[in-house]
């Protein structure tokens, strides 16, 4: 458990913060004391220490059982009586440390002397002005410190669940684009075994290959830009197979490197939007240009292409509506998306930032 507490980097800002507080201070204190305010007698560095180490433990307990059990619960009735021990039990241990040292024979006698003139002046002195003024003030600080911690460490669970949810929300994304692309693909087979296409064949091989990345490479997180943009190639030439040859059909890329690095079938949709709801019925003169360039880390992707004359708009496909919401997620602020849906024709520019193997390296 302590070890837990070490890991976590809330609890060792509050061990740096008493060590700061309740050490170094009174280190730099005796110091500025030594330089600028010299006292008759000569104060010990490790008398220092000692006392810092020993005036800290009390604060812990106030900070651990008091604040944090039962301020922060809002047990407030329990905190005052507590706070109200607290105090009594600091002023009655400070008095104990004072007396325990002044009856220390064989301690140097000047540290003696110091801790039972301190014994006398705790007697006379600290139910009045050191609990009212001393603790007051250390009330405030350690209060301070633990609505800090409790704050960020809240933050930081709300960011985590945030994340965990958006995370759940891909897969869910990805999971459901799969089926999506295996029903599509599957009506491209059936389709062109009706009409007893000798592209049949050939058709069966590419797709293999397309659902094997479907089914290994789409499962990571991130895969190469170079992996993917193959991928669409590929799926570009299994839709130029299946429509007439004078439609044209254009892909292209510019500056695809594998150090550049996108999750997987985040541009497949709208290649496959641009089939499916674009050139369907085109029978002739029909067009699909596809461009896709990466210039540094700046990845373009153009797609324009031809609208069958009698055909009807239809809705915007599953796929389309998931990758922009995966864009929403994976690239906020750091992508744009342009749609124009004319009557004849629909144009889709998309620009966004990709990592390189660098930043994964270095993140």
């Amino acid at each position: 458990m302590v070890s837990a507490y070490f890991r976590d980097k809330y609890g060792r800002i509050e061990i740096a913060f008493f060590i700061i507080y309740y050490l170094l201070f009174p280190v730099l204190t005796t110091i500025e004391m030594q330089v600028f305010e010299p006292h008759p007698y000569k104060l010990n560095m490790g008398e220092t220490l000692f006392y810092g180490i020993i005036t800290m433990i009390p604060p812990w307990i106030c900070y651990k059982v008091v604040i944090q059990g039962y301020l922060f619960n809002k047990k407030y009735l329990r905190f005052v009586f507590f706070f109200v021990l607290y105090l009594v039990f600091s002023n009655f241990y400070d008095i104990g440390v004072h007396w325990l040292i002044s009856n220390m024979s064989f301690l140097p006698a000047n540290i003696v002397q110091r801790a039972a003139s301190r014994y006398s002046i705790d007697i006379k002195y600290n139910l009045g002005h050191f609990i009212s003024v001393y603790m007051l003030r250390e009330l405030i600080v350690l209060s301070a410190l633990a609505y800090f911690t409790r704050s960020a460490r809240q933050e930081k669970l709300i960011s985590d669940l945030k994340e965990q949810q958006l995370q759940s929300e891909l897969r869910y994304l990805k999971v459901q684009l799969q089926p999506h692309f295996f029903f599509n693909t599957l009506n491209n087979i059936y389709a062109l075994t009706l009409q007893r296409s000798e592209k049949a064949a050939s058709l069966v091989a590419k797709h293999a290959e397309m659902m094997r990345y479907i089914l290994y490479e789409s499962s990571q997180n991130i895969v190469s830009l170079q992996k993917d943009v193959d991928f669409l190639k590929n799926y570009v030439e299994v839709e130029a197979m299946r429509h007439s040859d004078k439609i044209d059909i254009s892909f292209e890329t510019q500056g695809i490197i594998a150090q550049a690095l996108i999750e997987p079938l985040l541009l497949l949709p709208f290649v496959e939007n641009t089939f499916k709801h674009g050139i369907r019925e085109e029978t002739s003169d029909g067009y699909v240009y596809i461009v896709i360039s990466l210039v540094e880390k700046e990845l373009f992707m153009e797609i324009r292409n031809s609208k069958p004359a009698r055909g009807r708009g239809g809705k915007t496909g599953i796929g389309l509506q998931n990758v922009v919401r995966r864009l929403e997620i994976l690239y906020p602020g750091r992508y744009t998306l342009e749609i124009e849906d004319k009557e004849r024709s629909y144009e889709l520019r998309l620009n966004l930032i990709v990592k390189t193997d660098d930043q994964m390296y270095s993140s």
